[in-house]
């Protein structure tokens, strides 16, 4: 057990102030208003079809966006072809057509290019790719101004939008860029100080209230550092060094005390806030709404 009684304590650096705040939960019941009373729900059932909506330049290029229980109504010209695009990387695997000599449907990559065949082209498809489900409703009729029917429900091409993969995409970006940007500690307690030889105690300590980091001079060359444990036993503790703060050792607990040691030197660094050791909290970090998970028994 080591003996850390050495006679002049020095500040490290202390908070002059703390404040707290105190969030009180509201708790929410729900209070019976009716009782005695029969209720009778009346459901309406309606057909969710959706028709591509008109492009900017052109109204025969279509655009939907992507949703799973929807069908698409795809309305074709005899005589005329549509190009119907599905997602980048995204390949057909099986189509399937009601009635498959009404219409001609041909795969390429990611597209597929359809016309109707037979005069009775009403009809359902579904799609299978190597990521998705699509069902359309397929149906047509002769245009009576060739290429510029009026109204202008011909369909050309139509491109399939995935506004939800793009938002998932936006998040991960971020994401990414919070995790390769330089990330400061959130400083809750400052309120160290040491006992010991001055040579190998740090320059500043301070905790974010998961764990504890020790700054020290550049020219100095870092002491081996160990916890003491409830039982007054000394034992090694993880740390870390973020690239970042190249001279800032993470100690990955919020301790009382902690003992630094270089060869026959000996100094202590006490917690003088702190109040009941717990593990610490892997799964939270420092990035907002990330949390860590373990994965194959290593911290993520």
């Amino acid at each position: 057990m080591p003996v850390c009684n050495l006679p002049i304590p020095s500040l490290l650096r202390k908070q002059e102030s703390s404040a707290f705040f105190l969030v009180k939960s509201v708790k929410s019941r729900w209070i019976s208003v009716f009782s005695g009373m029969t209720f009778i729900f009346v459901s309406t059932f309606c057909f969710a079809l959706e028709t591509p909506h008109y492009g900017k330049l052109d109204k025969r290029v279509r655009h939907i966006n992507y949703q799973a229980e929807q069908v698409v109504k795809l309305v074709g010209h005899y005589g005329f072809a549509t190009d119907i695009a599905f997602a980048q990387g995204e390949t057909i695997k099986q189509i399937a057509v009601g009635d498959s000599e009404a219409w001609s449907v041909t795969p390429v990559a990611n597209h597929i290019f359809i016309k109707p065949k037979a005069e009775k082209a009403i009809t359902n498809m579904t799609v299978l790719t190597s990521q998705r489900i699509y069902n359309f409703e397929l149906s047509a009729h002769w245009s009576q101004h060739g290429a510029h029917p009026h109204p202008n429900d011909m369909m050309f091409a139509i491109d399939f939008r995935y506004p939800a993969l793009a938002q998932q995409h936006k998040q991960q970006a971020k994401l990414k860029h919070q995790l390769n940007s330089e990330s400061v500690p959130q400083v809750v307690n400052q309120n160290y100080f040491y006992k010991g030889n001055r040579n190998i105690v740090p320059i500043q300590a301070f905790d974010d209230g998961r764990f504890s980091y020790l700054t020290f001079n550049r020219k100095q060359d870092l002491p081996a550092i160990y916890i003491i444990n409830a039982d007054n036993s000394e034992s090694l503790v993880n740390t870390h060094v973020d690239p970042n703060y190249p001279d800032t050792v993470i100690v990955e607990r919020v301790v009382r005390q902690i003992v630094l040691r270089q060869g026959n030197t000996l100094a202590c660094v006490f917690n003088q806030s702190f109040q009941q050791q717990e593990p610490a909290q892997y799964q939270t970090s420092n990035i907002p709404h990330v949390n860590r998970k373990i994965k194959g028994g290593m911290h993520e």
